[in-house]
């Protein structure tokens, strides 16, 4: 999907597509929160949540790729900076915190590099010796707001 209101430089930003941007500035809004202000390769400036970033290490004048996640009906564009250690579509190593139990039978808890537990559906294709193992390879569906989006990788 493209957005011809976003077509004032030479090159149209594209759902989907990862671009280059430049960290502006990091500046603190009414609402109180954080935000690093992102300028396009047409100059425009977009705001993303610090909240979600902030283990990435960014700072102001650094070069960093951003997926155009989405651009809604109103023209807005949602950014989702490329991760520092995890790529979509590859598959890692997770330490796991939680088996499934009777609280929650149809997920395992995992945590990933920063620390942050992830919640991953067990799926049909998995073996019943995933109880067993203290680390679970799964594969990097996609990253939103900086968490990985999870499946379990078929052995």
């Amino acid at each position: 999907m493209q957005y011809p209101g976003y077509n004032t430089g030479n090159i149209i930003l594209t759902e989907g597509e990862w671009f280059p941007f430049r960290i502006h500035k990091f500046v603190q809004l009414q609402d109180e929160e954080w935000y690093y202000i992102l300028e396009d390769i047409n100059g425009l400036r977009h705001f993303i949540s610090a909240e979600y970033y902030k283990k990435y290490g960014f700072h102001p004048g650094d070069r960093i790729n951003c997926k155009i996640d989405k651009i809604n009906c109103t023209g807005r564009i949602f950014l989702e900076p490329r991760h520092p250690f995890y790529n979509e579509g590859e598959t890692y190593l997770f330490d796991v915190v939680k088996y499934p139990d009777d609280n929650d039978p149809k997920n395992i808890i995992i945590t990933e590099i920063f620390g942050n537990t992830i919640k991953v559906p067990l799926s049909m294709n998995v073996n019943s010796e995933v109880n067993a193992e203290i680390k679970l390879r799964c594969i990097v569906k996609s990253i939103k707001k900086g968490i990985p989006i999870l499946e379990i990788s078929p052995k």
